[in-house]
Protein backbone atom coordinates (compact mmCIF):
# COMPACT_ATOMS: atom_id res chain seq x y z
CA UNK A 1 0.00 0.00 0.00
CA UNK A 2 1.52 3.32 -1.12
CA UNK A 3 1.27 6.47 1.15
CA UNK A 4 -1.18 8.09 -0.36
CA UNK A 5 -3.45 5.34 0.16
CA UNK A 6 -3.01 5.57 3.87
CA UNK A 7 -4.84 8.90 6.09
CA UNK A 8 -3.23 12.28 5.59
CA UNK A 9 -1.01 13.09 8.75
CA UNK A 10 0.30 16.45 9.47
CA UNK A 11 4.04 16.68 9.17
CA UNK A 12 5.68 19.75 10.25
CA UNK A 13 8.95 18.84 8.39
CA UNK A 14 6.55 20.00 5.16
CA UNK A 15 4.67 22.60 6.26
CA UNK A 16 6.33 23.87 9.41
CA UNK A 17 5.06 24.12 12.82
CA UNK A 18 2.19 24.53 14.19
CA UNK A 19 1.16 28.15 15.54
CA UNK A 20 -0.26 28.64 18.45
CA UNK A 21 -3.84 30.34 18.29
CA UNK A 22 -2.71 33.66 20.38
CA UNK A 23 -0.27 34.00 17.85
CA UNK A 24 -3.17 33.10 14.70
CA UNK A 25 -5.84 35.65 16.21
CA UNK A 26 -2.66 38.09 16.54
CA UNK A 27 -1.97 37.60 12.73
CA UNK A 28 -5.49 38.07 11.54
CA UNK A 29 -5.94 41.32 13.72
CA UNK A 30 -3.04 42.73 12.09
CA UNK A 31 -3.67 41.93 8.65
CA UNK A 32 -7.71 43.25 9.10
CA UNK A 33 -5.99 46.69 10.01
CA UNK A 34 -3.92 46.75 7.58
CA UNK A 35 -6.79 46.71 4.97
CA UNK A 36 -9.25 48.91 6.92
CA UNK A 37 -10.55 51.67 4.83
CA UNK A 38 -12.04 53.30 6.98
CA UNK A 39 -10.13 55.08 11.00
CA UNK A 40 -11.90 54.74 14.35
CA UNK A 41 -12.98 58.23 14.50
CA UNK A 42 -15.13 57.23 11.74
CA UNK A 43 -16.74 54.43 13.01
CA UNK A 44 -16.95 55.85 16.80
CA UNK A 45 -19.12 58.96 14.47
CA UNK A 46 -21.68 56.48 14.01
CA UNK A 47 -22.22 54.36 16.84
CA UNK A 48 -21.69 58.03 19.01
CA UNK A 49 -25.52 58.48 18.50
CA UNK A 50 -26.45 55.00 19.24
CA UNK A 51 -24.29 55.31 22.59
CA UNK A 52 -25.28 58.14 23.75
CA UNK A 53 -29.19 57.06 22.97
CA UNK A 54 -28.48 53.98 25.28
CA UNK A 55 -27.00 56.59 28.02
CA UNK A 56 -29.91 58.44 28.04
CA UNK A 57 -32.86 55.71 28.10
CA UNK A 58 -31.00 54.27 30.69
CA UNK A 59 -30.29 57.07 32.71
CA UNK A 60 -34.28 58.02 32.32
CA UNK A 61 -34.80 54.29 33.00
CA UNK A 62 -33.40 54.04 36.28
CA UNK A 63 -34.83 57.20 37.27
CA UNK A 64 -37.98 55.48 37.16
CA UNK A 65 -37.04 51.99 38.75
CA UNK A 66 -35.74 54.04 41.64
CA UNK A 67 -39.47 55.96 41.96
CA UNK A 68 -41.02 52.58 41.74
CA UNK A 69 -39.10 50.94 44.23
CA UNK A 70 -39.59 53.80 46.66
CA UNK A 71 -43.32 53.30 45.89
CA UNK A 72 -43.03 49.66 46.98
CA UNK A 73 -40.98 49.95 50.17
CA UNK A 74 -43.69 52.11 51.22
CA UNK A 75 -46.09 48.73 50.16
CA UNK A 76 -47.32 47.51 53.77
CA UNK A 77 -50.14 45.25 52.42
CA UNK A 78 -50.22 41.71 52.74
CA UNK A 79 -49.61 41.11 48.88
CA UNK A 80 -46.75 42.72 48.95
CA UNK A 81 -45.19 40.70 51.27
CA UNK A 82 -46.17 37.61 49.58
CA UNK A 83 -44.99 38.21 46.57
CA UNK A 84 -41.79 39.11 47.34
CA UNK A 85 -41.67 35.80 49.28
CA UNK A 86 -42.71 33.77 46.32
CA UNK A 87 -40.91 35.78 43.26
CA UNK A 88 -37.27 34.03 43.45
CA UNK A 89 -39.30 30.56 43.26
CA UNK A 90 -40.89 32.09 39.88
CA UNK A 91 -38.44 34.35 38.55
CA UNK A 92 -35.28 31.74 38.80
CA UNK A 93 -36.63 28.64 37.08
CA UNK A 94 -37.36 30.86 34.09
CA UNK A 95 -33.74 32.67 34.38
CA UNK A 96 -32.66 29.46 34.47
CA UNK A 97 -34.50 27.78 31.68
CA UNK A 98 -34.39 30.93 29.38
CA UNK A 99 -30.66 30.62 29.48
CA UNK A 100 -30.69 27.25 28.46
CA UNK A 101 -33.06 27.29 25.80
CA UNK A 102 -31.52 30.32 24.47
CA UNK A 103 -27.64 29.36 24.49
CA UNK A 104 -28.45 25.84 23.32
CA UNK A 105 -30.47 27.58 20.50
CA UNK A 106 -27.45 30.00 19.54
CA UNK A 107 -24.62 27.15 20.59
CA UNK A 108 -23.47 28.89 23.24
CA UNK A 109 -20.43 28.67 21.44
CA UNK A 110 -20.48 29.52 17.85
CA UNK A 111 -18.53 30.88 14.83
CA UNK A 112 -19.18 31.69 11.34
CA UNK A 113 -19.32 29.54 8.19
CA UNK A 114 -15.57 31.23 6.92
CA UNK A 115 -14.14 31.06 10.54
CA UNK A 116 -15.35 27.21 10.70
CA UNK A 117 -14.14 26.14 6.96
CA UNK A 118 -10.48 27.86 7.39
CA UNK A 119 -9.61 27.76 10.83
CA UNK A 120 -11.80 25.17 12.65
CA UNK A 121 -10.50 22.28 9.69
CA UNK A 122 -7.10 23.26 10.27
CA UNK A 123 -4.38 21.70 12.71
CA UNK A 124 -4.57 24.74 15.62
CA UNK A 125 -5.57 24.35 18.82
CA UNK A 126 -9.79 24.75 18.61
CA UNK A 127 -9.67 25.53 22.01
CA UNK A 128 -7.80 28.26 21.87
CA UNK A 129 -9.91 29.38 18.45
CA UNK A 130 -12.42 29.10 20.30
CA UNK A 131 -12.08 30.90 23.71
CA UNK A 132 -13.22 34.38 22.55
CA UNK A 133 -16.23 33.29 21.82
CA UNK A 134 -16.67 31.76 24.95
CA UNK A 135 -15.92 34.76 27.16
CA UNK A 136 -18.10 36.76 25.29
CA UNK A 137 -21.39 34.02 25.42
CA UNK A 138 -20.06 34.32 29.58
CA UNK A 139 -19.73 38.08 29.69
CA UNK A 140 -23.32 38.64 27.84
CA UNK A 141 -25.21 36.37 30.10
CA UNK A 142 -23.78 37.85 33.14
CA UNK A 143 -24.89 40.91 32.31
CA UNK A 144 -28.00 40.06 30.82
CA UNK A 145 -28.64 37.91 34.13
CA UNK A 146 -27.93 41.06 36.39
CA UNK A 147 -30.07 43.68 34.70
CA UNK A 148 -33.08 41.61 34.40
CA UNK A 149 -32.33 40.47 38.14
CA UNK A 150 -31.71 43.89 39.49
CA UNK A 151 -35.24 45.26 37.51
CA UNK A 152 -37.48 42.54 39.17
CA UNK A 153 -36.11 42.94 42.69
CA UNK A 154 -35.53 46.70 42.70
CA UNK A 155 -39.93 46.23 42.06
CA UNK A 156 -40.22 44.45 44.91
CA UNK A 157 -39.31 47.58 46.77
CA UNK A 158 -36.19 45.90 48.09
CA UNK A 159 -32.92 48.00 49.80
CA UNK A 160 -30.12 48.32 47.25
CA UNK A 161 -27.60 46.45 49.15
CA UNK A 162 -30.04 43.35 48.65
CA UNK A 163 -31.18 44.00 44.95
CA UNK A 164 -27.64 44.53 44.34
CA UNK A 165 -26.36 41.37 46.11
CA UNK A 166 -29.44 39.32 45.02
CA UNK A 167 -28.38 39.96 41.56
CA UNK A 168 -24.67 38.79 41.55
CA UNK A 169 -26.10 35.41 42.73
CA UNK A 170 -28.40 35.40 40.60
CA UNK A 171 -26.02 36.63 37.84
CA UNK A 172 -23.62 33.87 39.02
CA UNK A 173 -26.20 31.10 38.82
CA UNK A 174 -26.93 32.54 35.14
CA UNK A 175 -22.96 32.18 34.24
CA UNK A 176 -23.45 28.51 35.91
CA UNK A 177 -26.12 27.50 33.49
CA UNK A 178 -24.51 29.12 30.31
CA UNK A 179 -21.26 26.64 31.27
CA UNK A 180 -23.66 23.86 31.75
CA UNK A 181 -25.02 24.72 28.23
CA UNK A 182 -21.78 24.62 26.90
CA UNK A 183 -20.77 21.02 28.30
CA UNK A 184 -23.96 20.24 26.51
CA UNK A 185 -23.75 21.27 23.32
CA UNK A 186 -20.41 18.92 23.26
CA UNK A 187 -22.93 15.86 22.61
CA UNK A 188 -25.90 16.20 21.41
CA UNK A 189 -27.44 13.67 23.83
CA UNK A 190 -26.12 16.60 26.31
CA UNK A 191 -28.17 19.16 24.41
CA UNK A 192 -31.31 16.73 24.31
CA UNK A 193 -30.93 16.42 28.10
CA UNK A 194 -30.36 19.78 28.94
CA UNK A 195 -33.75 21.45 26.82
CA UNK A 196 -35.23 18.43 29.26
CA UNK A 197 -34.36 19.76 32.12
CA UNK A 198 -35.15 23.40 30.95
CA UNK A 199 -38.88 22.25 30.04
CA UNK A 200 -38.95 20.60 33.60
CA UNK A 201 -38.05 24.57 34.96
CA UNK A 202 -40.50 25.93 33.29
CA UNK A 203 -43.31 23.80 33.98
CA UNK A 204 -41.67 24.16 37.64
CA UNK A 205 -42.36 27.99 37.86
CA UNK A 206 -45.93 27.40 37.08
CA UNK A 207 -46.41 25.53 40.58
CA UNK A 208 -45.47 29.06 42.83
CA UNK A 209 -47.41 31.22 40.86
CA UNK A 210 -50.20 29.18 41.24
CA UNK A 211 -49.79 29.28 44.56
CA UNK A 212 -49.73 32.98 44.58
CA UNK A 213 -52.73 33.66 42.54
CA UNK A 214 -55.10 31.11 44.67
CA UNK A 215 -54.04 32.35 48.33
CA UNK A 216 -57.01 33.78 49.86
CA UNK A 217 -56.07 37.39 50.55
CA UNK A 218 -55.71 38.57 53.72
CA UNK A 219 -56.96 41.70 55.11
CA UNK A 220 -53.56 42.71 57.48
CA UNK A 221 -50.99 45.02 57.15
CA UNK A 222 -47.01 45.02 57.91
CA UNK A 223 -45.60 47.39 60.62
CA UNK A 224 -42.26 48.96 59.19
CA UNK A 225 -39.17 48.78 61.67
CA UNK A 226 -35.61 47.85 62.03
CA UNK A 227 -35.70 44.38 63.12
CA UNK A 228 -32.23 43.80 65.34
CA UNK A 229 -31.77 47.48 66.35
CA UNK A 230 -34.01 47.47 69.25
CA UNK A 231 -31.44 46.51 71.43
CA UNK A 232 -29.26 49.00 70.52
CA UNK A 233 -28.45 52.26 72.91
CA UNK A 234 -30.64 55.71 71.46
CA UNK A 235 -26.70 56.98 71.16
CA UNK A 236 -25.23 53.79 69.24
CA UNK A 237 -24.16 53.54 66.16
CA UNK A 238 -26.05 50.84 63.77
CA UNK A 239 -23.20 48.10 62.34
CA UNK A 240 -22.00 48.43 58.80
CA UNK A 241 -23.46 45.27 58.05
CA UNK A 242 -26.23 43.36 59.52
CA UNK A 243 -26.45 39.68 59.94
CA UNK A 244 -28.44 39.02 57.36
CA UNK A 245 -25.81 41.01 54.84
CA UNK A 246 -23.09 39.04 56.15
CA UNK A 247 -24.47 36.11 55.46
CA UNK A 248 -25.59 37.58 52.08
CA UNK A 249 -21.97 38.89 51.26
CA UNK A 250 -20.26 35.40 52.32
CA UNK A 251 -22.42 33.32 50.10
CA UNK A 252 -21.57 35.66 47.06
CA UNK A 253 -18.14 34.86 48.22
CA UNK A 254 -18.55 31.94 47.60
CA UNK A 255 -20.83 31.51 44.73
CA UNK A 256 -17.70 33.51 42.77
CA UNK A 257 -15.38 31.42 43.51
CA UNK A 258 -16.99 28.15 42.12
CA UNK A 259 -18.21 30.06 39.02
CA UNK A 260 -14.68 31.27 38.25
CA UNK A 261 -13.65 27.77 38.76
CA UNK A 262 -16.14 26.37 36.61
CA UNK A 263 -15.50 29.14 33.83
CA UNK A 264 -11.96 28.14 34.10
CA UNK A 265 -13.00 24.22 33.89
CA UNK A 266 -15.45 24.71 31.08
CA UNK A 267 -12.90 26.62 28.89
CA UNK A 268 -10.40 23.83 28.48
CA UNK A 269 -12.95 21.70 27.12
CA UNK A 270 -13.53 23.90 23.85
CA UNK A 271 -11.61 21.38 21.69
CA UNK A 272 -14.52 18.89 22.91
CA UNK A 273 -16.96 21.38 20.20
CA UNK A 274 -18.01 19.85 17.40
CA UNK A 275 -17.10 22.18 13.90
CA UNK A 276 -21.11 21.49 12.57
CA UNK A 277 -22.67 22.93 16.13
CA UNK A 278 -20.25 25.75 16.32
CA UNK A 279 -20.70 26.85 12.36
CA UNK A 280 -24.59 26.21 13.23
CA UNK A 281 -24.78 28.85 15.64
CA UNK A 282 -22.88 31.20 13.95
CA UNK A 283 -25.01 30.76 10.70
CA UNK A 284 -28.25 31.27 12.86
CA UNK A 285 -26.86 34.52 14.34
CA UNK A 286 -26.22 35.66 10.68
CA UNK A 287 -29.81 34.86 9.98
CA UNK A 288 -31.25 36.19 13.00
CA UNK A 289 -28.88 39.73 12.37
CA UNK A 290 -30.13 40.14 8.68
CA UNK A 291 -34.21 39.65 10.09
CA UNK A 292 -33.71 42.03 13.03
CA UNK A 293 -31.92 44.52 10.27
CA UNK A 294 -35.58 44.68 8.22
CA UNK A 295 -37.59 44.72 12.20
CA UNK A 296 -39.40 41.45 10.89
CA UNK A 297 -40.68 39.91 14.09
CA UNK A 298 -41.86 36.67 11.71
CA UNK A 299 -38.69 36.60 9.83
CA UNK A 300 -36.44 35.79 13.37
CA UNK A 301 -39.38 32.74 14.58
CA UNK A 302 -38.60 31.46 10.92
CA UNK A 303 -34.61 31.30 11.43
CA UNK A 304 -34.93 29.84 14.53
CA UNK A 305 -37.47 27.12 13.27
CA UNK A 306 -35.09 26.46 10.18
CA UNK A 307 -32.25 26.00 12.35
CA UNK A 308 -34.21 23.41 14.19
CA UNK A 309 -35.47 21.14 11.10
CA UNK A 310 -32.30 21.69 9.60
CA UNK A 311 -30.99 19.68 12.75
CA UNK A 312 -33.85 17.52 12.93
CA UNK A 313 -33.03 16.64 9.62
CA UNK A 314 -36.28 14.13 9.55
CA UNK A 315 -39.32 13.18 10.66
CA UNK A 316 -41.45 10.07 10.78
CA UNK A 317 -44.09 10.67 7.97
CA UNK A 318 -48.00 9.65 8.65
CA UNK A 319 -50.59 9.56 6.08
CA UNK A 320 -52.81 12.16 5.79
CA UNK A 321 -56.99 12.37 6.26
CA UNK A 322 -59.75 13.90 4.77
CA UNK A 323 -59.83 16.55 1.77
CA UNK A 324 -59.19 19.93 1.33
CA UNK A 325 -59.32 21.99 4.16
CA UNK A 326 -60.07 18.78 6.11
CA UNK A 327 -56.93 17.49 5.14
CA UNK A 328 -55.03 20.62 5.83
CA UNK A 329 -56.31 21.05 9.46
CA UNK A 330 -54.89 17.48 10.28
CA UNK A 331 -51.59 18.03 8.50
CA UNK A 332 -51.48 21.10 10.64
CA UNK A 333 -52.49 19.23 13.83
CA UNK A 334 -49.49 16.89 13.15
CA UNK A 335 -46.87 19.53 12.13
CA UNK A 336 -47.32 21.15 16.01
CA UNK A 337 -47.15 18.03 17.43
CA UNK A 338 -43.61 17.08 15.82
CA UNK A 339 -42.05 20.14 18.09
CA UNK A 340 -43.75 18.99 21.39
CA UNK A 341 -41.49 21.77 22.91
CA UNK A 342 -43.30 24.55 22.08
CA UNK A 343 -46.24 23.37 23.72
CA UNK A 344 -44.28 22.99 26.80
CA UNK A 345 -43.30 26.83 26.08
CA UNK A 346 -46.78 27.52 25.73
CA UNK A 347 -48.39 25.58 28.88
CA UNK A 348 -45.62 26.96 31.06
CA UNK A 349 -46.32 30.79 30.17
CA UNK A 350 -49.89 30.50 31.97
CA UNK A 351 -47.42 31.26 34.83
CA UNK A 352 -47.87 35.44 33.62
CA UNK A 353 -51.60 35.67 34.58
CA UNK A 354 -51.43 33.82 37.32
CA UNK A 355 -48.13 35.53 38.59
CA UNK A 356 -49.89 39.19 37.79
CA UNK A 357 -53.38 38.05 39.24
CA UNK A 358 -51.22 37.01 42.60
CA UNK A 359 -49.46 40.30 43.12
CA UNK A 360 -53.67 41.75 43.21
CA UNK A 361 -53.03 44.01 40.09
CA UNK A 362 -55.89 43.15 38.57
CA UNK A 363 -56.30 45.68 36.10
CA UNK A 364 -53.09 44.12 34.48
CA UNK A 365 -53.64 40.72 34.18
CA UNK A 366 -56.15 40.90 31.00
CA UNK A 367 -52.67 42.87 29.17
CA UNK A 368 -50.09 40.17 30.82
CA UNK A 369 -52.77 37.31 29.29
CA UNK A 370 -52.69 38.83 26.06
CA UNK A 371 -48.99 39.20 25.35
CA UNK A 372 -48.29 35.68 27.28
CA UNK A 373 -50.76 33.80 25.03
CA UNK A 374 -49.67 35.60 21.96
CA UNK A 375 -46.12 34.37 22.13
CA UNK A 376 -47.51 30.79 23.17
CA UNK A 377 -49.84 30.86 20.12
CA UNK A 378 -47.55 32.96 17.22
CA UNK A 379 -44.88 29.93 17.08
CA UNK A 380 -48.31 28.00 15.80
CA UNK A 381 -48.66 29.73 12.81
CA UNK A 382 -45.53 28.47 10.78
CA UNK A 383 -47.84 26.83 7.82
CA UNK A 384 -49.75 30.15 7.31
CA UNK A 385 -47.00 31.93 7.33
CA UNK A 386 -45.55 29.97 4.36
CA UNK A 387 -48.38 30.20 2.41
CA UNK A 388 -48.82 33.56 2.38
CA UNK A 389 -45.18 34.24 1.73
CA UNK A 390 -45.17 31.50 -1.51
CA UNK A 391 -47.26 32.61 -3.92
CA UNK A 392 -46.66 29.26 -5.85
CA UNK A 393 -47.27 26.78 -2.12
CA UNK A 394 -51.08 28.60 -2.40
CA UNK A 395 -51.43 28.40 -6.02
CA UNK A 396 -50.38 24.57 -5.58
CA UNK A 397 -52.82 23.61 -3.38
CA UNK A 398 -55.94 25.40 -5.62
CA UNK A 399 -57.40 27.18 -2.60
CA UNK A 400 -58.19 31.01 -2.13
CA UNK A 401 -55.47 32.94 -0.40
CA UNK A 402 -58.55 33.82 2.50
CA UNK A 403 -59.87 30.14 2.93
CA UNK A 404 -56.32 29.21 3.16
CA UNK A 405 -55.71 31.75 5.83
CA UNK A 406 -59.00 30.15 8.18
CA UNK A 407 -58.43 26.79 7.56
CA UNK A 408 -54.95 26.67 8.99
CA UNK A 409 -56.40 28.98 11.34
CA UNK A 410 -57.98 26.27 12.95
CA UNK A 411 -56.20 24.70 15.12
CA UNK A 412 -54.16 27.73 16.69
CA UNK A 413 -57.24 29.08 17.21
CA UNK A 414 -58.40 25.91 19.11
CA UNK A 415 -55.08 25.83 20.81
CA UNK A 416 -55.84 29.55 22.43
CA UNK A 417 -59.68 28.73 23.31
CA UNK A 418 -57.74 26.14 25.05
CA UNK A 419 -55.24 28.63 26.69
CA UNK A 420 -57.53 31.25 27.32
CA UNK A 421 -59.70 28.72 29.07
CA UNK A 422 -57.00 27.53 31.53
CA UNK A 423 -56.09 31.22 32.01
CA UNK A 424 -59.93 31.73 33.27
CA UNK A 425 -59.55 31.92 36.85
CA UNK A 426 -56.67 34.62 37.31
CA UNK A 427 -58.57 36.49 34.09
CA UNK A 428 -61.81 36.30 36.52
CA UNK A 429 -64.45 36.47 33.74
CA UNK A 430 -65.73 34.42 30.79
CA UNK A 431 -65.87 37.55 28.62
CA UNK A 432 -62.39 39.09 29.69
CA UNK A 433 -61.29 35.55 28.22
CA UNK A 434 -63.03 35.53 25.47
CA UNK A 435 -61.18 38.71 24.49
CA UNK A 436 -58.13 36.87 25.54
CA UNK A 437 -58.08 34.28 23.30
CA UNK A 438 -59.85 36.69 20.04
CA UNK A 439 -56.87 38.82 20.80
CA UNK A 440 -54.39 36.31 20.68
CA UNK A 441 -55.31 34.31 17.84
CA UNK A 442 -56.48 37.60 15.46
CA UNK A 443 -52.99 38.52 16.00
CA UNK A 444 -50.91 35.91 15.48
CA UNK A 445 -52.49 35.39 12.44
CA UNK A 446 -52.44 38.90 11.37
CA UNK A 447 -48.44 38.72 12.22
CA UNK A 448 -48.05 35.50 10.22
CA UNK A 449 -49.81 36.46 6.84
CA UNK A 450 -48.48 40.05 6.66
CA UNK A 451 -46.85 40.85 3.71
CA UNK A 452 -43.19 41.25 3.72
CA UNK A 453 -41.26 44.85 4.30
CA UNK A 454 -41.76 47.19 1.69
CA UNK A 455 -38.98 49.26 0.15
CA UNK A 456 -41.08 51.29 -2.13
CA UNK A 457 -41.51 54.98 -1.66
CA UNK A 458 -39.62 57.80 -0.63
CA UNK A 459 -37.31 57.40 2.60
CA UNK A 460 -37.96 58.93 5.74
CA UNK A 461 -34.77 60.41 7.45
CA UNK A 462 -33.76 59.84 10.58
CA UNK A 463 -30.92 59.86 12.94
CA UNK A 464 -29.48 56.44 12.37
CA UNK A 465 -30.09 57.27 8.44
CA UNK A 466 -32.89 57.08 5.26
CA UNK A 467 -35.04 54.13 6.81
CA UNK A 468 -37.50 53.07 4.60
CA UNK A 469 -41.79 53.65 5.82
CA UNK A 470 -42.44 50.05 4.85
CA UNK A 471 -40.59 48.61 7.92
CA UNK A 472 -42.13 51.10 11.04
CA UNK A 473 -44.98 48.89 10.98
CA UNK A 474 -43.55 45.06 10.87
CA UNK A 475 -42.69 45.22 15.02
CA UNK A 476 -46.18 46.09 15.47
CA UNK A 477 -48.33 43.94 13.30
CA UNK A 478 -50.65 41.57 15.44
CA UNK A 479 -50.23 43.92 18.77
CA UNK A 480 -52.19 46.23 17.05
CA UNK A 481 -55.59 44.15 16.90
CA UNK A 482 -54.33 42.37 19.97
CA UNK A 483 -54.64 46.02 22.22
CA UNK A 484 -57.68 46.42 20.29
CA UNK A 485 -59.40 43.11 21.71
CA UNK A 486 -58.18 44.25 25.12
CA UNK A 487 -59.47 47.85 24.87
CA UNK A 488 -62.70 47.36 26.41
CA UNK A 489 -61.45 44.97 29.15
CA UNK A 490 -59.08 47.15 29.97
CA UNK A 491 -61.64 50.27 29.90
CA UNK A 492 -63.79 48.32 32.50
CA UNK A 493 -66.57 48.58 29.71
CA UNK A 494 -69.86 46.32 29.44
CA UNK A 495 -69.63 42.46 29.00
CA UNK A 496 -71.65 43.24 25.83
CA UNK A 497 -68.76 45.77 24.63
CA UNK A 498 -66.26 42.94 25.49
CA UNK A 499 -67.47 41.08 23.50
CA UNK A 500 -68.74 42.85 20.68
CA UNK A 501 -65.30 44.13 19.42
CA UNK A 502 -63.38 40.89 19.87
CA UNK A 503 -66.53 39.61 17.49
CA UNK A 504 -65.95 42.19 14.90
CA UNK A 505 -62.44 42.08 14.85
CA UNK A 506 -62.31 38.57 14.32
CA UNK A 507 -65.27 39.03 11.54
CA UNK A 508 -62.80 41.54 9.58
CA UNK A 509 -59.83 39.71 10.07
CA UNK A 510 -60.86 36.73 8.46
CA UNK A 511 -63.17 38.26 5.48
CA UNK A 512 -60.06 40.20 4.31
CA UNK A 513 -57.86 38.56 1.62
CA UNK A 514 -54.41 38.78 2.88
CA UNK A 515 -52.06 40.89 0.53
CA UNK A 516 -48.78 39.09 -1.02
CA UNK A 517 -47.58 42.13 -2.95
Amino acid sequence: MSAADGPVVFDPADFGAIPSPRSLRSWMRKTRRRRADRSFWQIFEDVYLVLFTLAMAAASGGNVVRQLNENAAQCTLWSCAELTFWMPWILLPLLVATTLRVSLSIGPVSASRAGGFWLLASPVNRSGLLRPAYWVVIAVVAVAGFLASALVWALLGSMWFEVVGASLLSAALLVCTACVAVWAQQKSRRSRWALRVADLLLVAAVVPALLLAFQQPQQTTLTAGFVGFSTIGPYAEPPLLTTAETHLLLVFVVAVILTTVLVVVTAQTLDKLSRTSVIAGGELLAGLAGAASSLDVSMLADVVAGRHWRLKGRVRSRRGRGSRGGALVYREFLRILRWPRRLVIAFALLVVPYAVAGTGFDEVVPIAAGFAGFVAVRPMMDGLRSVCRSTGLARALAMDLRELRVIMAVVPGLFAALWALLALPALGSGPVAFAVAAGVISGAVRQASARPPSYAGPLVASPMGAIPPGMFSQPIRGFDLLLLCLAPALFNLSSTWILAIPTFVLVVMFAVRPKTD
